[in-house]
């Protein structure tokens, strides 16, 4: 019999996210801004619905970066929301994924430094994009644009957990691989130390959903420690992050083995997960980077595909939340992927080819 705890704790926000989740834009939408002949066309889809805000900005000021950060504003308000009607260590949770967008802000404000004082580029054009709002501290991100040298970085962050990870990795601030690796490992493993407090059945939702993330960093990581910086095996697997859920060092190895790593994972993940759209499974991209964005989009849908298995099941558990931020932060990719696509007039067939 199921505990009356859990049906405390997750009967109100079901409920609420029930409603919410009703209105999260159909596939009917996707496919119209699609088909939409400009960008200024797809945006007025986007009209009377939730983005409405998005379509504001850029009617005003002609710029997509701007709509850009309004979405990414949208996104880390939805936890923002949730954390209203939560307690206790699931509301600990949702806070630890809400330190994604932090970290991610913060190594987009050290590439901005690392372009003006290394590359001594002129950075003013990408300034107005970077999100200045606290999360959960005060990065002073302006501030760390305009600093000389990385040891400042660690001064300015004195008072949050970065501080320590930007002076053990400092010497790495010709190229800033070991401080993104660096940071992006400090998230997973304070996500993962709160997720162990959840309950077993809430614990064993989020480490899969959790595991397959790091899959797709793992990935991302290893490659460019192999081929961008041409480590051994040994030093790229001392790279990774912890937690991953399907890729383990066998497979590495044979990734560090093959001359096309990327197509090897493809054909792993299309054997184990024939249910992944076709034109998904069969889309041949040009570029590593291209690929690594596809492999991205991959596991996406193993995510999604595990979410819709999870709207079906027991109501009363955390998977009620993961559903809900996987398939807004879906929508929203969904979302500015087309947007971006009719900037560059990419044509409707290659859009719905990765959406």
């Amino acid at each position: 019999m199921l505990g009356m705890g859990k049906v405390k704790k997750y009967a109100f926000i079901n409920a609420k996210l029930r409603a919410r989740k009703s209105k999260i834009l159909k596939d009917d939408v996707f496919d119209n801004m699609a088909k939409a002949k400009s960008l200024p066309e797809a945006i007025r889809l986007l009209h009377n619905t939730h983005f409405q805000k998005i379509e504001e900005v850029y009617v005003r000021t002609g710029d997509l970066k701007l709509a850009e950060l309004e979405l990414y504003k949208k996104e880390i308000s939805l936890y923002y929301e949730i954390e209203k009607h939560i307690s206790g260590d699931v509301l600990e949770f949702v806070r630890g994924l809400t330190r994604k967008y932090e970290v991610e802000n913060l190594k987009a404000a050290l590439r901005l430094w690392f372009d003006r004082t290394i590359r001594k580029r002129n950075i003013a054009a990408y300034t107005p994009y970077l999100y200045r709002e606290k999360i959960h501290y005060d990065l002073h991100v302006d501030q760390i644009i305009n600093v000389e040298n990385i040891e400042s970085i660690a001064v300015i962050l004195e008072k949050t957990p970065y501080a320590k990870i930007i002076k053990e990795n400092s010497s790495s601030a010709e190229n800033l691989f070991s401080i993104e690796l660096a940071l992006d490992k400090y998230f997973y493993q304070q996500l993962y130390e709160k997720a162990i407090k959840l309950s077993k059945a809430d614990f064993a939702i989020v480490k899969r959903i959790i595991g397959i993330e790091v899959d797709v960093e793992n990935i991302s990581w290893f490659i460019r420690s192999r081929d961008f910086y041409k480590m051994t095996l040994d030093q790229c697997v001392s790279n990774i992050i912890p937690y991953g859920y399907y890729i383990d060092r066998k497979m590495l190895e044979q990734v560090s083995d093959s001359e096309t790593p990327v197509e090897l994972v493809k054909d792993f993940i299309r054997r184990k997960f024939p249910f992944l759209p076709p034109l998904l499974i069969t889309q041949n991209l040009n570029t590593q980077q291209s690929k690594l964005l596809l492999l991205g989009r991959f596991f996406d849908q193993i995510i999604i595909h595990g979410v819709r298995k999870i709207k079906v099941g027991n109501p009363f558990t955390i998977g009620i939340l993961m559903a809900y931020f996987v398939l807004k932060k879906n929508e929203i990719s969904k979302v500015m992927t087309i947007l971006n696509a009719k900037c560059y007039d990419i044509d409707e067939t290659r859009i719905k080819s990765v959406i």
